[in-house]
């Protein structure tokens, strides 16, 4: 893309810096804490330069390239490749992936069978010969670690549990009730999406773990001695048989309940005296609709006929427990009601349980079986009206062939059957051939045996290619596994971490409070942040010494969005080679980015940053086709999204997704489903595609460069991860600073204290340690390490802790001593709920990056320091223009605005002041620019002269359109007006996609041209890319506004020829065949995104266009 000022020789002759670039580490495992995985020896300005002209691999961007069910050829291999190659994709992230894709070869290739592996091998060489950086996924399918090659007693495992109630004092002889051994989610709850995983929740598995026995206390009464008389809206079941079934144990037997008149489902309770309910325990179920499409609440009344009402929150897990404030009344009525006043719901209840006494708040999601992000809000009120943990009995002695022979002590007794089953969770998704069960994400050996067969099939289908010059990496994808939360070494493993016995605890893990709440809340603490701790270690930090001995390193996302697993997703990547994240589009919405996105993003970038990765890669531009739109994506549209990424600290994309196109006659052929982007060689704008990863490539580049600047490191506390806690919102920072993500494991073993700054190895220095409001739970360890950086005089705010978080390391006077001590006695470096902005003004902490006149609202930055200069990133992700005056944290330096739309340079107006740089600069709607400060100089103010245009030629007359051939559209047609191609009455024009080739011709005098300092051709709008050849000399590709094409080296004195190729997407075409009216069919997709009403998109040249000249 041209830029009206540029002069490259001038720019090049002033730079002299000498920076630390990032080459690949030959060495195969990722970088540790204090390492920097990629180094590079110091190169010059000019080496810089070129390598922004022409970004090196690293910087290049990846593809995902989906095999669709075995439609696999060679040719179209061999296709896919070359145009990788010639698009300046430096590599691929190969997966096999089943979702239904019909059929469109002769053949299909099975997965691994010796035809498949043939096709691989030939993939894999011919990549090779190309250069290409090879990937392949963790699985078959993208999620997430399993197969068909995975035993049951490997699988992901579930706790469950059977309990009755017995009076003790005498001798007892009972009959236990049999453990679930229904494979699914939860318990007896079991859920399918697809036929595939259908076959595997049908399997029967169950082992016992332990028979345990605790004591109740005097107010936990039996709800069935009571003999409530128990009613309902509608349902088949009555009586005491109802009242059995929504107080039993079975969470995925589910009662049909039907509305009453009034369009609600009820189950109700009448007692007949006034009954205190502290807490419900709920099972239901919508049939008919989502699961927010209706509310539920907990009614209570004295006559059952007025009822007041007790809301109830969200809970994850498919058992929810609610811990009330007291309530006594005669009736209590679990109540639902569809939101939108539908009448006929069809709901299904399994649960409607009442206690007597407190039962932990969330109680299915704090024992791990899903993973509520703001379960940390929630904690159960006080009370210590509860069982005593040295009540609790290890039964398992006394139980024999399912036999409970025990002499029971005197007094209530629950008793538990604890045991496991398997949670049914396939890799996915995968072909069928390829689906089975997930492996046990928490045991090492069951792991390391899961990656030994798998990687031996690759061994077998690469021709023993793993490795530099074969299959370099493994790429981990967003965990969509789901919960687990047993397997067989759990007591050993819960008791070398925490330092005590899980046994006496389990109760606690069905919701039940032992000795207090607070103290049960801190068991299950230790309890999820062991499960985090073994998915951590085994299933992500093991498996660099497993990919090791192959010469592989990994890729790595995690959680992606919301919380997936009970892991920290900073841990996670931390000793990964590369760590990921994804960012999605949202086109239909009109929306730029997502906080969510730019969560996962940023916890990347942070790890890259303090673990010294140095690259921070991403699962980029991905879309559901229906609900964000489908082949609507040109790089204009996908430009704001990838520079808002980018100002989150992305600088590797892995485009999502480029299917493999095994044959050429269907058009545009497969996708992953209903996923894009649809980054293809059928894409309308294949050929056109290497400008568009260039300027990605070029970004990288220069973000890859130095080191990242950030003043403040933000800590987001225990138990979550940043994209749970940040999902809807940023860092409350002023504008102008930046920041890192600091997670426990940071905080814990890796930053220093150093002249009131944090440290970490890689070398990264924050000013201001700023905690989250996660921080109201905090473990000892964290709270001594902060004592510590208070100490050494680091500045802290933001939220403090109220609570003791575990139930190891301390205890919670030593909590409130610390607290106190930090936060409580005078420090003038620790603030707690003050305003960040007043905070960093009390230390004197500039902005790094300020607006001094304009607007800057939407305008980033990111900023990269060098040995002898430093780098700024700044982008307009506004939808206006903007003339701006932006002040840079440094002076002494030149600046120069480098372009990475076609790495033209140009200088700005500047001037010195209070130590730092003042830039005057233009930044049309959704541009980007680096501003590149290297050159020392003394001269403290630079003002530019003013550009002014004229007209030279306005091209107004009749233009010929020549069309791509086989679209549907006539061979060529005359224009006499610029209009967008879907005003055509012609119907395959107005429904063309493709490449229409636009040729005029305009005339210019020898001293019109003599007179300028540039002629430049305007082309006014266009729709959607324009390659532009002028008297037969290819300008280039134009992709984005302001389509300005400088044409002064080709244009001439006399009668000047243009030739401007527009491409559109291919939505305009797939909505004419879907038309009634439509006589043929042009395009293939195995998924119909449109309906014949679907609006049209602007197509073709708009114009208007001009030939303007630059004085």
């Amino acid at each position: 893309m041209m830029r009206e000022s540029c002069n490259i020789a001038a720019a090049l002759a002033l730079l002299t810096l000498s920076v630390t670039a990032f080459a690949h580490n030959d060495g195969h495992s990722a970088a540790k804490s204090g390492e920097v995985a990629e180094k590079v020896s110091p190169s010059t300005g000019q080496n810089l330069y070129n390598e922004f002209r022409n970004p090196p691999k690293a910087a290049r961007p990846r593809v995902w390239w989906h095999w669709m069910n075995g439609n696999i050829t060679k040719d179209g291999i061999r296709k896919d490749l070359l145009w990788m190659h010639k698009t300046g994709v430096a590599g691929f992230h190969n997966f096999d992936a089943g979702l239904e894709t019909p059929q469109i070869v002769g053949k299909r290739l099975t997965y691994m069978t010796p035809e498949w592996k043939d096709a691989f091998r030939y993939a894999i060489n011919f990549a090779d010969s190309l250069d290409m950086e090879m990937t392949i996924a963790s699985s078959p399918g993208w999620s997430e670690t399993g197969g068909p090659w995975v035993k049951d007693e490997d699988a992901m495992k579930k706790l469950v549990w059977r309990q009755i109630e017995v009076v003790g004092g005498k001798s007892l002889s009972v009959r236990l009730p049999e453990g679930f051994d229904v494979t699914g989610p939860f318990m007896d709850f079991s859920e399918s999406f697809d036929g595939i995983s259908q076959v595997f929740l049908k399997k029967k598995f169950y082992r016992d773990i332990a028979v345990v026995g605790v004591r109740l206390c005097d107010s936990d009464i039996n709800i069935r001695n009571l003999g409530p008389n128990v009613t309902s809206s509608g349902c088949k079941v009555t009586g005491k048989e109802l009242l059995n079934h929504i107080t039993g144990d079975s969470v995925g037997d589910y009662l049909d309940i039907t509305p009453d008149r009034n369009g609600q489902c009820w189950i109700q309770y009448e007692f007949s005296e006034p009954l205190t309910i502290k807490s419900v325990v709920i099972s239901e179920l919508r049939k008919d609709a989502g699961q927010f499409s209706h509310t539920k609440e907990l009614l209570y009344s004295d006559d059952g006929v007025s009822f007041k009402a007790i809301p109830l929150s969200y809970q994850a897990s498919p058992q929810r427990t609610y811990a009330i404030p007291a309530t006594t009344a005669k009736y209590f009525r679990f109540n639902l009601k569809d939101n939108g006043g539908k009448k006929d719901c069809a709901f299904g209840v399994s649960q409607f349980a009442l206690s007597t006494v407190t039962r932990i708040q969330l109680a299915g999601d704090k024992a791990g079986n899903s993973f509520y992000r703001l379960l940390w809000m929630e904690d159960t009120p006080h009370s210590t009206e509860a069982a005593r943990l040295e009540d609790v009995v290890d039964l398992t002695p006394y139980v024999k062939d399912g036999e409970l022979n025990w002499n029971a002590p005197e007094g209530n007794w629950r008793i538990f059957r604890f045991g496991y089953s398997l949670t049914g969770k396939t890799n996915h998704p995968a072909s069928p051939e390829a689906t089975g069960l997930e492996v046990d994400k928490l045991d090492p050996k069951a792991i390391t045996e899961y990656f030994r067969n798998y990687l031996q099939t690759y061994i077998d289908a690469s021709g023993g290619k793993l490795g530099k010059g074969g299959i370099e990496y493994l790429l981990t994808d967003s965990f969509e596994a789901g919960a687990q939360t047993w397997t067989v070494n759990m007591p050993a493993e819960f008791k070398a971490r925490k330092g005590y016995d899980l046994l006496r605890w389990m109760p606690a893990l069905t919701g039940m409070v032992l000795n207090s709440t607070e103290e049960t809340e801190r068991f299950l603490f230790d309890w999820r942040r062991t499960i985090g701790d073994m998915i951590t270690e085994y299933h992500y930090d093991l498996q660099n010494e497993i990919l090791k001995p192959y010469g592989m390193k990994r890729y790595t996302e995690s959680h992606e969005n919301y919380r997936a697993n009970l892991s920290d997703g900073m841990d996670c990547k931390r000793y990964a080679e590369i760590p990921m994240s994804a960012f999605w589009m949202d086109y239909k919405k009109g929306n730029i980015f997502n906080p969510r996105f730019e969560a996962d993003i940023r916890e990347s970038a942070s790890v890259a940053h303090i673990y010294g990765q140095n690259i921070a890669a991403a699962e980029s531009f991905t879309t559901d086709g229906y609900r964000d739109g489908a082949w609507v994506f040109s790089p204009a549209v996908l430009k704001p999204t990838a520079d808002a990424a980018m100002a989150a600290g992305l600088n590797r994309f892995v485009i999502h997704t480029s299917p493999h196109q095994p044959v050429d006659d269907k058009v545009p052929g497969l996708g992953l489903g209903k996923y894009g982007q649809w980054f293809d060689r059928h894409q309308t704008w294949a050929d056109q595609a290497r400008a568009w990863t260039d300027y990605l490539s070029r970004s990288c580049h220069m973000l890859q460069q130095g080191c990242f600047v950030a003043d403040v490191a933000y800590y987001y506390g225990e138990d979550n991860n940043a994209t749970g806690i940040m999902l809807k919102k940023v860092p409350a920072l002023p504008y102008g600073y930046n920041y890192d993500y600091f997670n426990p494991s940071v905080i814990r073993d890796l930053a220093k204290a150093e002249n009131g700054m944090l440290t970490v190895p890689t070398g990264m220095r924050y000013r201001v340690l700023m905690l989250d409001s996660n921080v109201r739970h905090m473990s000892i360890d964290i709270l001594r390490k902060i004592k510590e950086f208070a100490d050494a005089g680091v500045v802290i705010c933001g939220s403090k802790p109220l609570k003791l978080a575990s139930n190891t390391g301390g205890d919670e006077d030593e909590f409130k001593a610390l607290v106190n001590d930090i936060w409580n006695s005078g420090r003038k470096n620790v603030s707690a709920g003050v305003d960040a902005a007043k905070v960093l003004t009390s230390i004197g902490l500039k902005p790094d990056f300020s607006i001094v006149s304009g607007n800057g609202k939407d305008i980033k930055f990111v900023h990269r320091t060098l040995p002898y200069g430093e780098i700024y990133w700044v982008t307009n992700l506004s939808k206006e223009d903007r003339n701006i005056t932006a002040s840079f944290k440094t002076s002494g330096k030149k600046p120069v605005i480098w372009h990475a739309e076609d790495a033209s340079t140009e200088p700005v107006s500047y001037e010195f002041a209070d130590g730092r740089t003042n830039v005057t600069m233009s930044l049309a709607r959704h541009q980007s620019v680096f501003v590149v400060l290297t050159e020392d100089t003394d001269v403290a103010k630079v003002v530019l002269p003013q550009v002014s245009s004229q007209t030279l030629s306005e091209i107004d007359t009749p233009w010929t359109v020549s069309f791509q051939p086989g679209r549907g559209a006539p061979e060529s047609a005359t224009f006499d007006k610029l209009a967008s191609l879907t005003e055509s009455p012609v119907f395959g024009i107005k429904y063309f996609s493709g490449a229409a080739t636009y040729s005029n011709t305009f005339r210019l005098k020898k001293k019109e041209i003599k007179d300028q300092n540039a002629v430049i051709l305007d082309l006014g709008d266009v729709k959607d890319l324009a390659e532009v050849t002028v008297n037969g000399r290819n300008l280039g590709v134009y992709w984005n506004a302001p389509f300005k094409v400088d044409i002064t080296d080709a244009v001439r004195g006399g009668t000047n020829t243009i030739e401007i190729k527009v491409v559109n997407m291919w939505h305009n075409r797939l909505v004419g065949d879907v038309q009634p009216d439509a006589t043929e069919t042009i395009t293939y997709t195995q998924m119909e995104f449109f309906k014949p009403d679907e609006p049209l998109l602007p197509a073709g040249l708009l114009g208007p266009v001009k030939v303007t000249g630059i004085k």
